[in-house]
């Protein structure tokens, strides 16, 4: 069937790989996850016992889609699934794409990928605690992680604002020999410029105007554990020397302390939304400093480069939304909704705009395509990729010509579906 590919089809223009090259699918359903091998027979993909790929989502068809390798690339063709398959933001019947391609059927997401021949099955590792998601980029991430828990010499974690690197900290901990001890986490942006040495250091009593009694900082609070410093560009240059005093084990003393200090017994885990070598170049951060930080350097990357997590991070999302707004699921017309978005404001604006496309949908517990579409319109993101008239077509193809419905699944107002049509 799939050798009967036809130009009608929706075809998405992704990677071009070479044929020498095998292909794969990352499968991530229900938190679960695989890597299976395509080849030219197609694998049907549902959660019915005769299916190739089997998946535990009850919202796939016990026969939902068939996946295998066309030519260069792979094909994709539903089998009359009651929900659908999604590619690019678009229902479909059949489609043909490349790496990176993320086809998404019930809850659960397809990701293809090029491989080497001679690659092994590669099957997801468990999930890391508090992080939602195994895409490829995240599983490199996890097995750092893995890798670095062991150590104690400092992390420093980059990456955009909002992509989770206070999560990625709180798993470097809870991966390693300090995980019973102390998290405590610190936001040096946060904090006035006078008082930073103060909250990590601790103060004396009289220290300065206001110290009224003597208290412990950061560092002491986080003994025998880990100290997350985020934003730590921010830190006052004043306050540097202390700190790589501190980082080179020689001690921690508090703010109008005499005598000596004494040796911290504490893993220092920091994070930057910008590169602090520019911070080092202007002169705002001590070079001696910004390489004690950086033995370790881990990359999160942003959600953009891992749309194959969109789907598991909205629902680990609404599950913390849930005991103000209710249980809410998403459709599969909403994650494909999600998926042709870029999100610069990341996970952070992922939570914001469930949290209003959860707050429109009042007492509906399945939020939909319009409620998705309500809650980008409401911050003015832009929520989709345009589409093209043959995708329209389809769609309304499906819906039995009913513009509204259509239009409605679509996402789209009825005015400006139309006119997509009438584009084609």
């Amino acid at each position: 069937m799939l050798n009967e590919y036809r130009e009608s089809c929706l075809t998405v223009e992704l990677t071009t790989v070479p044929r020498a090259h095998a292909w794969a699918v990352d499968v991530q359903d229900e938190g679960h996850g695989a890597r299976v091998r395509l080849g030219e027979a197609e694998l049907v993909v549902g959660t019915g016992q005769g299916a190739d790929v089997v998946l535990r989502d009850g919202a796939v068809s016990g026969r939902h889609c068939a996946v295998g390798v066309l030519g260069g690339g792979v094909a994709i063709r539903d089998l009359g699934s009651r929900n659908g398959t999604f590619v690019g933001g678009a229902r479909v019947k059949e489609a043909w794409g490349g790496a990176g391609t993320i086809v998404t059927v019930g809850r659960s997401t397809l990701v293809f990928a090029a491989i080497d021949e001679d690659d092994d099955d590669d099957p997801l590792p468990p999930a890391l605690p508090g992080i939602a998601g195994a895409s490829a980029p995240m599983r490199k991430v996890a097995a750092q992680i893995r890798r670095l828990a062991r150590h104690s010499a400092p992390v420093l974690i980059a990456g955009e604002s909002g992509t989770g690197k206070e999560l990625v900290a709180r798993a470097l901990h809870e991966e390693g020999p300090r995980r019973a001890g102390p998290f405590v986490a610190l936001n040096v942006a946060a904090l006035p410029r006078e008082l930073v040495e103060s909250e990590m250091f601790g103060h004396e009593r009289g220290a300065f105007t206001g110290a009224v009694a003597r208290r412990d900082g950061a560092f002491r609070e986080a003994e025998k554990g880990s100290l997350f410093l985020d934003e730590i560009g921010e830190l006052p240059i004043e306050a540097q020397p202390k700190l790589l005093r501190a980082l080179d084990g020689y001690e921690i003393r508090r703010v109008g302390g005499a005598g000596p200090g004494r040796p911290p017994d504490v893993r220092v885990i920091a994070a930057t939304h910008a590169p602090l070598e520019t911070r080092v170049a202007t002169g705002s951060f001590r070079r001696d400093l910004f390489h004690r930080l950086e033995v370790f350097v881990v990359e999160v990357p942003p959600l953009r480069d891992r749309k194959a997590d969109i789907a598991a991070i909205a629902r680990h999302l609404l599950g913390q939304m849930e005991p103000e707004l209710g249980r809410r699921r998403l459709t599969s017309a909403a994650i494909a909704r999600l998926l042709v978005y870029d999100w610069p404001g990341n996970v952070r604006e992922l939570r914001n705009v469930l949290y209003r496309a959860s707050d429109v949908a009042v007492a509906s517990e399945a939020l939909d395509a319009p409620h998705i579409e309500r809650g980008f319109r409401r911050s003015g993101a832009p929520p989709r990729a345009e589409l093209s008239p043959e995708q329209a077509r389809s769609i309304l193809a499906e819906h039995g010509s009913n513009l509204s419905a259509a239009a409605r699944a679509a996402g789209y107002p009825r005015t400006t579906f139309r006119k997509l049509l009438e584009g084609a």
